[in-house]
């Protein structure tokens, strides 16, 4: 019997009823908000069971230690994991296994069902089984990891949680044997970046609550507010703010700003903002207020500020750092040594706007990386960064701070793109001779 099981994917009228069907026969009901693949299983024509997939859960401990995400990672690549909602076996014929064979068929045929309707094939599937009524004895026979319990909470709206002091098991199951290679990896394979979020609100700041608040108060001790007036948003508030935007790859004021605004309200009150005039909200600060602060403060005394907390906050380096420039509003270019997987800041640099001197006009990302590197602790440590870096300056200072390089060459450096195009048409395994090339102020003339 079991083997004259088929499957299909539920359209247009049918979708409409496979709803009422699980409105009046499951017991948590239909659950149609966003993305939706409703997948039927047919014995000789009739309707046996019913399976809704849906999008993850946005945050689950669980899951993201088994997995090995940091929170960056996860709020990209999210929805390459896809939940089973809800599933529900129809009618009262007997049929041994037909739970378990009707999941084991649904997961063989989920990631091309997905893939024909979002254009991506999902990577790992998750569900929930509620151990004050079942076992989850279908799942444990299709191989799903049961990863413990949740904590008893359910969303009611956005940011808002109602505990219900029921927690259900997780369960997950790969569809890929890669899965977490590929969850993982410092590069998505291209047939899954469409799934990948990179305009991530990124809720999930780059400290933690504690961090913040210890953050703030050493602004409060080591800062000195230059505002005369107008000082609605404490100082320590506003560098705070303006420290996890730019940690979280915002550019110019207008992008930090909107940051904030995908603040939650939590996440407000930690910085410090100030309560609207009416009900207990927290606004965030204008794009007015964060331009007049930033063209008043000093932005070498920010930075040292600043980089004295994360030195001493940071801990052991990570093996990989990324080396990345930006300027804010033509204001102050901001320089950031980072973690490649986390995108967590080991040192950050302000460049002023105003020339140095009538010799020397302002300063530039390349002469802030070094003043960088001269500063922080680099051992076992490579940094990485783009064409920009490939120069003898900025390899000699990272080789002087006890760290590696990897650096961007492009063809504009000729001499050294030849070097390195014909080094790696050679033998890796043996030495080859060097051409003879003119000296140049790139890396590879000192290889």
């Amino acid at each position: 019997m079991l083997k004259e099981l088929t499957i299909r994917v539920l359209q247009g009228h049918e979708l409409a009823e496979a709803g009422q069907l699980l409105e009046s026969e499951h017991y948590l009901g239909d659950c149609p908000q966003g993305r939706q693949l409703m997948q039927l299983i047919e014995y000789r024509g009739k309707w046996v069971a019913l399976l809704d997939w849906g999008p993850a859960c946005w945050k689950l401990a669980e899951r993201e230690a088994h997995i090995g995400w940091t929170h960056q990672q996860r709020a990209q690549r999210l929805a390459l994991i896809v939940q089973n909602r809800r599933f529900l076996i129809l009618g009262k014929q007997r049929m041994p296994n037909r739970a378990s064979s009707s999941l084991a068929l649904a997961l063989r045929k989920l990631p091309e069902h997905w893939h024909e309707l979002y254009g991506y094939a999902p990577l790992m599937a998750e569900t929930f089984t509620d151990i004050e009524q079942f076992e989850g004895t279908c799942y444990k026979a299709s191989n799903w990891t049961p990863l413990g319990l949740s904590k008893g909470f359910q969303r009611h709206r956005a940011d808002y949680f109602l505990k219900h002091n029921r927690p259900k098991k997780l369960w997950i199951k790969s569809l890929n044997r890669n899965s977490l290679r590929i969850l993982t990896g410092m590069d998505v394979p291209k047939a899954y970046q469409c799934a990948l979020n990179h305009e991530s609100p990124e809720r999930d700041l780059a400290l933690k609550k504690g961090q913040m608040q210890d953050l703030y108060t050493h602004f409060s001790e080591h800062f000195v507010d230059p505002r005369r007036s107008n000082r609605t948003y404490p100082a320590s508030s506003l560098l705070v703010f303006i420290t996890m935007a730019l940690f979280a790859g915002r550019e110019g004021v207008t992008s930090i700003q909107r940051y904030g605004n995908l603040l939650t309200q939590s996440q407000r009150t930690w910085l410090n903002f100030p309560k609207n005039k009416h009900g207990n909200t927290r606004r965030v600060p204008s794009w007015r207020a964060l331009h007049n602060f930033l063209t008043q403060i000093d932005p070498e005394a920010f930075a040292q500020c600043l980089n004295t907390w994360l030195q001493s906050n940071l801990g052991t380096l990570p093996r990989a750092l990324a080396i990345d420039g930006k300027w804010i509003r033509d204001r102050a270019l901001s320089l950031c040594l980072s973690e490649h997987e986390s995108g967590a800041a080991v040192a950050i640099g302000f460049a002023s706007a105003h020339p140095k001197s009538d010799t020397h006009k302002r300063e530039g990302e390349q002469t802030l990386a070094l003043k960088l590197y001269a500063n922080t602790e680099l051992e076992g440590a490579t940094v990485s960064g783009d064409a920009l870096n490939c120069n003898r300056a900025q390899a000699h200072a990272v080789i002087e701070a006890q760290g590696d390089y990897f650096f961007q060459l492009k063809d504009e450096n000729r001499h050294a793109h030849r070097l390195a195009q014909s080094i790696s048409e050679g033998t890796p395994l043996l030495p080859i001779s060097s051409p003879s090339t003119q000296p140049t102020d790139d890396l590879t003339s000192e290889a």
